[in-house]
């Protein structure tokens, strides 16, 4: 009975969500409430695909009362009124652009809305960690409200997603080079002060890794490079090639191992390896001769499911990482303690909340401070909605309303973010190795 009332609360109150907890660990609220918007960006994500599922428009036809147009009888003699759908749009970029909207105007308003919130105390608090279940059916109502808005909205609406979208690219990348940096640092630590075994870890992945960029790279010239006026490809491969094995022996240069003892070819390999990735994505856009994976159906509707979750997936993970308070300080936004996303077995870390022995529970860690910026993790969900969105729609130029997968077209805008985002991402790793040696009287952090 106590569990149910908790889940009431939570759902249906302005309480702290602790409708799970009965089979966690305890958890702090800080962490059940960000899993909570979380599942808002994951539903958005599984919409969008599944309205792009083929088939899905005849299928919808054959149900009375929904679509406009709608020719089929659900039964033989019997006519039914036709819907107010355009079912003939599902599936379309457009529909995906329609479904993302709701969801972004609600993070943004929510990012206004918790502007300088400094404690779960404040009046707003509630506002941020409960009342989910109107939550949830505002923004599952809206979507579905969404779908009777003008088509003339989408170009604009693209180019404000486009600018967004651009900036979550730049903080996921600066993320991913901390990520790298920190991933090495703390092996290192480990091995100079635990146990040398370490090393053969770090030795192990960096292998690995450029292992994995040679042999990607040498698929990238196979099937990508076959084809008329291919120039520009084979100088996209061999450009991420020179820039690999540059940022690679910049980083074991005794200079900068002077200034930064702990930079190696770890880092090198990991941004080396995902800068690879982004060349790739690009050329797989691409639906000329020149993707020889494109003939014979072999980038179909996998590849596409395959290439999304990742991207979901990597877009979460820059999500939850950038609004903790540990990397929204290295952004200038940090919350009022250093809690990192994750569950406890006791409630002593934070917070005034008790758990009672035996008793899992989310308790509140957040009344004498935030463990995150309220503001800020709304608003990278806003633009992580806003990428997701391009994504899902492969970049779409804004050409055709009801563009679809299926179309082949080719967008020039999908393959250069891709490329140029690869190249800043090496200009950042490399800025993070020379400018220590090259401002050696400034603090960047490095022992």
């Amino acid at each position: 009975m106590g569990c149910i009332v908790s889940s009431l609360a939570c759902c249906v109150g302005g309480a702290a969500c602790g409708c799970i907890s009965s089979c966690c660990p305890t958890c702090k609220s800080s962490t059940t409430t960000r899993i909570m918007y979380s599942g808002i960006l994951f539903i958005t994500t599984l919409i969008s695909l599944i309205i792009r599922i083929p088939g899905l428009q005849d299928e919808m036809m054959k149900i009375p009362g929904v679509c406009k147009d709608n020719n089929s009888s659900f039964i033989p003699g019997i006519d039914f009124p036709d819907g107010e759908l355009d079912c003939a749009s599902l599936g379309s970029y457009l529909f995906v652009y329609k479904v993302c909207f709701p969801v972004v105007l609600f993070f943004f308003l929510m990012s206004v809305i918790m502007i300088d919130v400094r404690s779960s105390k404040d009046i707003r608090g509630p506002i941020q960690n409960g009342f989910w279940l109107w939550k949830y059916l505002l923004i599952i109502g809206t979507i579905i409200g969404s779908q009777w808005m003008p088509d003339s909205f989408a170009y604009p609406w693209m180019i404000i997603g486009y600018i967004f979208a651009f900036v979550f690219i730049i903080i996921q990348l600066l993320l991913l080079v901390d990520f790298a940096h920190t991933w090495n640092e703390t092996w290192l630590d480990n091995a100079e002060n635990k146990d040398r075994s370490w090393m053969i870890g770090i030795a192990f992945f960096f292998c690995f890794f450029f292992a994995a960029i040679i042999a990607a790279n040498v698929l990238l010239y196979v099937y990508y490079t076959k084809c008329d006026g291919n120039s520009l490809n084979i100088a996209i491969i061999t450009i991420n090639l020179i820039l690999c094995i540059l940022v690679s022996v910049t980083s074991i240069l005794p200079g900068i191992q002077e200034h930064n003892p702990h930079s190696g070819l770890l880092q090198a390999s990991i941004i080396s390896l995902y800068c690879t990735y982004l060349v790739w994505t690009g050329f797989a856009a691409d639906t000329s001769d020149c993707n020889l994976m494109s003939e014979g159906g072999s980038s179909g509707i996998a590849t596409t499911l395959i290439g999304i979750a990742i991207t979901f997936f990597v877009v979460l993970w820059s999500v939850l990482q950038t609004s903790s308070s540990n990397y929204s300080q290295k952004l200038g936004v940090a919350g009022e303690e250093g809690a990192l996303l994750g569950c406890t077995g006791t409630s002593d870390d934070g917070g005034g909340g008790q758990a009672e022995e035996g008793q899992p529970k989310v308790y509140d860690n957040e009344e004498d401070g935030v463990a995150y910026s309220y503001s800020f993790f709304h608003f990278m969900f806003m633009i992580a909605t806003f990428y997701l969105m391009l994504v899902l729609t492969d970049w779409w130029n804004g050409d055709s309303a009801h563009v679809g997968p299926d179309s082949s077209s080719f967008s020039k805008t999908a393959y250069w973010v891709k490329v140029v985002s690869s190249w800043l991402c090496y200009f950042l790793y490399g800025w993070t190795l020379v400018a220590p040696a090259m401002f050696p009287d400034r603090d960047f952090g490095y022992n």
